[in-house]
């Protein structure tokens, strides 16, 4: 009896780590999904831009891109 509650304890203790791997991948896809939405936007607007002001705009909207991609990473 005691070798049950021990291996049904250990293959719920399982399960629970595998939801709680699930749920941090389901987050680290809609912050990625996000960030990448966003930096689509972002170049839109940008593209409306000329000259020095459009390639600032295009370096921060790809700075700003990457700081969210690493933020999403930390989900994982």
């Amino acid at each position: 009896m005691t070798k049950t509650l021990s291996a049904l304890a250990a293959g719920l203790f399982a399960l629970t780590l595998g939801f709680g791997a699930h749920a941090a991948s389901d987050e680290y896809k809609a912050a990625k999904k996000q960030a990448d939405t966003s930096y689509k936007s972002a170049k839109a607007e940008c593209k409306k831009m000329s000259g020095d002001e459009k390639k600032s705009c295009m370096n921060k909207a790809k700075a700003d891109h990457q700081a969210a991609v690493d933020r999403a990473k930390t989900m994982k």
